[in-house]
């Protein structure tokens, strides 16, 4: 939900309070079962076009965490830079760090697959012609992520799901309607983005044949992210989004890493490490006849970064600082 972030988030951090508010709406009831379990899933109204984010929504996937030599020493020096040279893209918006759930930092040191993932915001530009207006994000990409499988994707957001807001508003949207009425307002633009309580999961699949992922009110009974809702509770399922993928940016690649992307937000359950598991399995499942090698694994976001602010190169020691602050803060108050 998009507030005003704190001091923390202000620096490009992920704040701790909710990110883009939701306004209650009408949704109908469809009975859903689960393994044993009988549970209600609240099936929302399709998404239209208008509620969709009409820019580039670009989401950059790690197979492999090597080192980037001989340029960069660590693989968190190489993926910040990449986006550091983004934010000088000319329809750059913002970029959302995600962290593996958990032991995120530990992950991405021990250089485990698909530990970290990056999203970003791009306005007026189709997701064809986004790398073509600015080059430069191609060359950051080779030099940043040298001797590693990656995939920097560049997306259409298709159909959302947001059952606690009959407009069906997608979170992308929101974060730029707001930055844009902050702008007409001719008042500073602080970063935006998401909480990092909340637990995102990120779906990525290959579909034998694109055209059939349906993009209608059906799509999220068929990637199982209805019957997800159900299992988190509608009081803490915020929404979903489904993206296709439409171009890489490697120039030789046409048969991309996914055709399609889903990002999901379950909500504030992190602690319930069964409950996120049930969720995986969930999707798993309904993902099967999608894809049976779909990507499905859960993240939180991080870093929110802005056009302008903190150096992304700097904010994981902004983040630990932050971290040893709240900790000592913590112990004092025992």
């Amino acid at each position: 939900m998009l507030a005003r972030p704190s001091r923390a988030c202000a620096a490009g951090v992920a704040s701790n309070r909710p990110s883009i508010p939701r306004s209650m709406g009408k949704v109908t009831r469809a009975s859903v079962t689960h393994s044993r379990l009988h549970v209600r899933a609240y099936v929302a109204e399709a998404s239209t076009p208008a509620s969709t984010y009409d820019g580039t929504v670009m989401f950059h996937v790690y197979d492999t965490l090597d080192e980037p030599r001989p340029i960069f020493g660590t693989f968190l020096e190489g993926a910040l830079h990449v986006i550091e040279v983004a934010r000088f893209h000319p329809n750059f918006v913002s970029a959302h760090f995600h962290y593996a759930l958990g032991n995120g930092e530990q992950k991405i040191d021990s250089k485990t697959p698909n530990s970290c993932f990056n999203v970003a915001l791009f306005e007026s530009v189709a997701p064809g012609d986004a790398f073509a207006v600015f080059e430069d994000l191609i060359d950051a990409c080779e030099m940043g992520h040298a001797n590693q499988v990656e995939h920097l994707l560049a997306c259409k957001e298709v159909a959302t799901y947001v059952p606690n807001d009959e407009s069906g508003t997608s979170p992308f949207s929101r974060i730029h309607a707001k930055r844009l009425e902050m702008i007409e307002a001719g008042r500073d633009i602080p970063v935006f983005g998401f909480d990092e309580a909340n637990v995102v999961l990120f779906i990525g699949v290959k579909a034998k044949n694109p055209s059939d992922v349906a993009t209608d009110s059906s799509w999220a009974l068929k990637f199982g992210i209805s019957t997800a809702q159900a299992l988190v509770g509608a009081d803490k399922f915020q929404d979903a989004s489904l993206f296709e993928v439409v171009k890489c940016s490697k120039p030789s690649e046409s048969d991309h890493r996914f055709t399609h992307i889903v990002r999901a937000s379950l909500g504030p359950v992190a602690s319930e490490e069964s409950l996120v598991s049930a969720v995986q399995e969930t999707i798993r499942q309904a993902c099967a006849a999608i894809d049976p090698d779909a990507l499905i694994l859960p993240y939180a976001c991080v870093y929110n970064i802005g056009k302008k602010g903190t150096p992304p190169g700097a904010l994981p020691a902004v983040r630990e600082m932050a971290k040893k602050k709240k900790d000592a803060a913590l112990a004092e108050s025992r």
